[in-house]
């Protein structure tokens, strides 16, 4: 459950039961914080929502012992951003196959040579009909790299639905959560959010280049995540 918090007529932000418990710990929270959620019908003070531990019967020395030995509640642990581009190189080394034959079927080679003395814009417009001409005369040597391509996005959008995680993120030990509670991100978030809108950004004539820059420097940022990860609210953790 979530719960708005505010202190002194301020705001503090939302967090989650797990988060409140483990402030209240560290003493990020005071028992006097003001609590709220949904189906509560005024703000109560944190000590009435979460009371704190009953005393131990054991001896003080010894209950302090034992609980010195159980780490503090912490938040998932972010992934680095070596990870990452483990994970990111992977996902593209799974496109090869699918690039050299699209390659193939478009005779890259010899149109690349034919129109090499060719402007930046009037390459694109000569590439867009040359490849529009190819599947028009050749649709058979599209079926396979098509398929292919397809079952990749198929095979990582159940995954990533499913474990939040693409073929790469699962080799490198990674994967997507929310970026609030740390819990499973689901097909809206991992999928259509983080890559959808993105992709669809990628689209915007002019803009491309500079929305994958942003999109990439986004990663060194102090909580690395990206642009597509603010989109979603999401973050990458390390699998435990």
């Amino acid at each position: 459950m979530k719960y708005h918090l505010a202190r002194d007529g301020d705001k503090l932000g939302e967090y989650s039961d797990l988060e409140i418990s483990a402030g209240l710990r560290r003493g990020e929270f005071r028992a006097t914080d003001l609590c709220w959620s949904a189906g509560m019908t005024d703000w109560q003070p944190l000590a009435e929502r979460f009371p704190p531990p009953e005393p131990s019967s054991e001896p003080e020395d010894e209950a302090e012992l034992r609980w010195s030995a159980v780490p503090e509640a912490a938040g998932p642990e972010m992934a680095s951003r070596w990870l990452r581009f483990l994970a990111w190189w992977v996902d593209w080394l799974t496109l090869l196959p699918v690039m050299m034959l699209m390659s193939r079927a478009l005779q890259l080679d010899a149109f690349a040579e034919k129109n090499q003395s060719l402007q930046p814009d009037q390459f694109v417009i000569a590439f867009q009909t040359h490849m529009q001409e190819m599947m028009k005369t050749h649709p058979q040597d599209f079926v396979l790299p098509g398929n292919l391509l397809l079952g990749i996005m198929i095979l990582n959008i159940v995954l990533l639905t499913v474990r939040g995680q693409t073929v790469g993120k699962l080799l490198a030990g990674i994967r997507v959560v929310r970026f609030q509670s740390g819990a499973h991100a689901g097909f809206l978030q991992a999928v259509l959010l983080r890559s959808g809108i993105l992709f669809a950004l990628m689209l915007i004539p002019y803009l491309s280049n500079g929305i994958w820059l942003v999109n990439t420097l986004c990663i060194f940022r102090a909580d690395r995540r990206c642009l597509h990860d603010l989109i979603a609210d999401t973050m990458v953790i390390k699998q435990r």
